[in-house]
């Protein structure tokens, strides 16, 4: 459909583009439920509710993938897409100090919005809350929204639309490997059991916990952490897998399993939302009563690994250069996902988006990343760093389990993680 505003001048009001396997299987996604990310920015003072509107608005328009809507069945998969679609208006939500329990909050990812952006008032100041549907982008997508919003609030106008334009989907991290020789399975099995269930599946509405590392004991663990050759990713898998240990009595050799976002480095200017990350892995196994000292430098030697060759899974690698124009492989994906499910495995994802950085706005004193419940049926994990200090978030499905669980299994995270900052 076109609307002729003028002569010569042609809007385009709703138009569709072809999907590829990529975008199905990155839609899969909403496929097993909540699948919604959360960023969060804490001001000490009030904003302007009407300029937050305007600049989520341009934000919009900027990224076709937040304004479309994928449509898939028995036939080929298509994009459908409006460049007249408006956001919400944002209204004032008054809340405690304690806003964490009015932060999570679905998006719809079946519909033409993709994200949302919420404005809550507490007595000690303002927060920016901005939920995204997880099948439109990952943490670093999230963090250049953050960041893209904050640059419209202080300048309106800085942001430029792309009418007519379609969802990006980035393949970087597959242009260094070379499919010849690669051994995949043509079932595309793809999804890997992880932690037994420790908690148990829920029904209900995602929450999260969420603890902060002050920037002291960040800079210790990253020194510590250098002692060896690593980084304070490296002290984050170890301590995930350790308290994951602890909670589960299992040690092993479980897959440790994380995603590594290569756009990061991308230096041609390009503003890409799409959610492509490669996803990595190693085994990992506990023996006897080991600890940190014990498990941390297997962790670095490990990642070291993985960074010599090329990164992605074979699978997701060969997703990428084939064409599945009906999803049939995804739909079996989401089958093997949802049985997983139901026989008690919690594919629990560990994510670490890396330093958050944003514009130096007027009152902003905090942001943080997080995935509030997600698609899996216990818990998920992400880090994210501001700052220097550093944020660590585990969404869940809650129930009284579900949270008591949550709660000691951040408990054992931080105790591991925050012995390494005493250097053993």
């Amino acid at each position: 459909m076109m609307k002729f505003i003028a002569p010569g001048v042609v809007y385009l009001s709703m138009y569709t583009c072809p999907a590829s396997s990529l975008d199905l299987f990155t839609d899969s996604i909403r496929l097993m439920g909540d699948a919604t990310m959360c960023a969060v920015m804490e001001f000490d003072r009030n904003l302007d509710p009407h300029a937050l509107q305007e600049a989520a608005q341009a934000c919009l328009m900027a990224h076709p993938v937040l304004h479309s809507r994928l449509i898939r069945g028995n036939g080929p998969a298509v994009w459908e897409m409006a460049d007249d679609v408006r956001v919400p208006p944002v209204r004032v939500e008054e809340c405690g100090d304690d806003y964490h329990s009015h932060v999570t909050g679905p998006v719809d990812p079946s519909g033409p919005l993709q994200f949302r952006v919420r404005l809550l008032r507490r007595p000690s100041g303002d927060v920016i809350v901005i939920n995204l549907a997880h099948a439109a982008a990952d943490g670093f997508g999230l963090h250049t929204l953050m960041s893209q919003l904050l640059q419209e609030y202080q300048k309106p106008g800085s942001i430029s639309p792309e009418i007519g334009g379609f969802p990006e989907r980035d393949t970087l991290w597959t242009r260094g490997t070379d499919p010849k020789g690669m051994d995949a399975p043509p079932d595309m099995n793809v999804i890997n059991p992880l932690w037994p269930d420790p908690f148990g599946t829920s029904s209900q509405p995602s929450a999260y916990h969420r603890e902060c590392v002050s920037s002291p004991v960040v800079a210790a663990v990253r020194r510590s952490a250098g002692t060896l050759g690593g980084s304070v990713n490296d002290v984050v898998l170890a301590a995930y897998f350790l308290s994951m240990s602890d909670l589960t009595g299992h040690s092993g050799p479980i897959d440790i399993f994380f995603p590594v976002n290569l756009r990061q480095h991308r230096t041609d200017g390009s503003r890409v939302m799409s959610n492509q990350a490669a996803n990595v892995c190693f085994p990992l196994d506990r023996r006897g009563g080991e600890g940190m000292e014990d498990v941390l430098p297997r962790v670095i030697r490990e990642t070291k690994l993985l960074k010599e060759n090329a990164i992605g899974i074979r699978e997701q690698v060969q997703m990428d250069m084939s064409s599945d124009p009906e999803g049939r492989q995804i739909h079996q994906m989401v089958e093997e996902m949802a049985a997983l499910q139901k026989s008690g495995f919690a594919d629990i994802f560990v994510s670490n988006p890396g330093p958050i950085t944003l514009p130096d706005v007027e009152g902003l004193t905090d942001a943080y990343i997080c995935y509030p419940g997600c698609y899996m049926p216990t818990t998920c994990f992400v880090t994210s760093t501001f700052r220097g200090h550093m944020t660590v978030t585990m969404g869940y499905q809650d129930s009284e389990r579900a949270r008591e669980g949550t709660r000691k299994a951040m408990d054992l995270f931080m105790q591991h993680f925050v012995s390494v900052a005493d250097g053993w």
